[in-house]
């Protein structure tokens, strides 16, 4: 399936790799095939709202990992600080 065209003159060829087109005609055009296109994302893609579970999910990585982190080392530092002499 071809990614590129290469544009030389008024022959457009299909070629897979940039360097293809290259090895055809160094002063051709290259651009992107419609088929690849279609498979990139849109404005409307990248700026919708996400699902609620998905929403849920970057909520949890968002705050509950870095509050369970410090919450652990809370209780870590409380434990061996009540091990410590802080009266000599």
């Amino acid at each position: 399936m071809s990614s590129f065209l290469c544009i030389s003159g008024t022959t457009q060829t299909p070629v897979t790799t940039i360097a293809d087109c290259l090895a055809i005609d160094p002063n051709a055009y290259i651009v992107q095939a419609a088929n690849a296109l279609a498979s990139q994302p849109t404005l409307q893609d990248i700026f919708s709202i996400p699902l609620a579970a998905d929403l849920l999910q970057m909520w949890e990585l968002g705050f509950g990992l870095p509050i369970l982190c410090y919450m652990t080392a809370w209780a870590y530092g409380t434990v061996i600080n009540f091990f410590t002499d802080r009266h000599s």
